[in-house]
């Protein structure tokens, strides 16, 4: 127990005693956790929107005339129902498709309800439909492909090619975000390499009396391993606060909404506490293995 007293105390001593470098440090893991907490928000909010946009983009099948019992249909639907990337599946009858075209196309001179009011009942020429939802965006296409093959379908279309061009470009937003994330958690360990170094260098002399007093490579590296991890925690704090304070004033100005009512930002809990939890984890694993990595480089070297 005493051991281990003696690691933390001479871990925390060390951020104290050499105080001016350890500030550098704590600065650059700061910075470097800001930056990760954008683009770890913002990754989070374009997966959000993602699959917002994926699901608001569904295939219109519409049902040929010649199929318009109720036994065709069931066919029909179950045979859609068999494609492994469909979700989710709604018929909507020829009627109902007319009042939603007249509502689209509706304004307040009610001219839509004038120009197709008309059609309704035996006059009404369009189609029996199913409304198709896929698992994802991506195999939208194969999916329309496969239900254009089914006997008794007139068409299949989903519209969605924007949509998916936009879905394709953020989702490779995405991943630049999550490469530049994992290099700076490479210059953070850097950053905080050089900085245990620098205090190594000039605590030698102490390193060397431990060593041959007969210290364990081990005995003489927890220190420094607490010390940059604590560096690493203190790091963290602001980046946690601009986190929960930052993101929960975004989400009040913005109303939650980032376009319309059609997209919405993810919600601040708990998102925010869960962003803080990760930097907390990452500066002290960043700080620890920064120390490791120099603590092991001067004991080899000191040999």
């Amino acid at each position: 127990m005493s051991r281990i007293t003696r690691v933390f105390r001479e871990g925390f001593l060390g951020v104290i005693r050499h105080f001016a470098l350890s500030l550098s440090s704590i600065s650059s893991v700061t910075v470097t956790l800001l930056l990760m907490a954008v683009f770890l928000l913002l990754s989070v909010n374009i997966n959000s929107i993602t699959h917002q946009l994926e699901s608001s983009v569904q295939i219109h099948v519409q049902i040929d005339d010649q199929h318009e019992t109720q036994e065709q249909i069931d066919a029909i639907r179950a045979q859609i129902e068999a494609i492994p990337s469909v979700t989710h599946i709604t018929y909507s009858s020829k009627e109902e498709e007319l009042e939603t075209f007249i509502q689209i196309n509706g304004d307040e001179s009610d001219v839509a309800e004038k120009l197709y009011g008309p059609f309704r009942g035996d006059n009404n020429p369009l189609l029996n439909a199913f409304i198709v939802q896929t698992s994802t965006g991506e195999s939208m296409n194969a999916v329309t492909e496969q239900i254009e093959a089914i006997e008794g379908i007139f068409n299949a279309s989903h519209g969605g090619t924007a949509t998916m061009l936009f879905v394709e470009t953020l989702g490779n937003v995405r991943n630049v975000g999550f490469v530049i994330v994992v290099a700076l958690g490479f210059i953070a360990v850097f950053l905080i390499s050089n900085t245990i170094r620098t205090s190594i260098h000039s605590r030698r002399r102490e390193i060397s009396i431990m060593r041959t007093v007969g210290a364990t490579n081990w005995y003489i590296r927890w220190p420094f391993i607490i010390e940059g991890m604590v560096i690493g925690l203190i790091g963290s704090i602001i980046p946690i606060l601009v986190t929960i304070f930052g993101y929960k004033y975004l989400f009040q100005f913005a109303n939650g909404l980032i376009w319309n009512q059609v997209l919405t930002l993810v919600p601040v809990t708990p998102l925010v506490f869960e962003i803080s939890g990760l930097l907390v984890m990452i500066g002290t694993v960043v700080g620890a293995l920064g120390s490791l990595f120099s603590v092991g480089k001067f004991l080899r070297w000191s040999r």
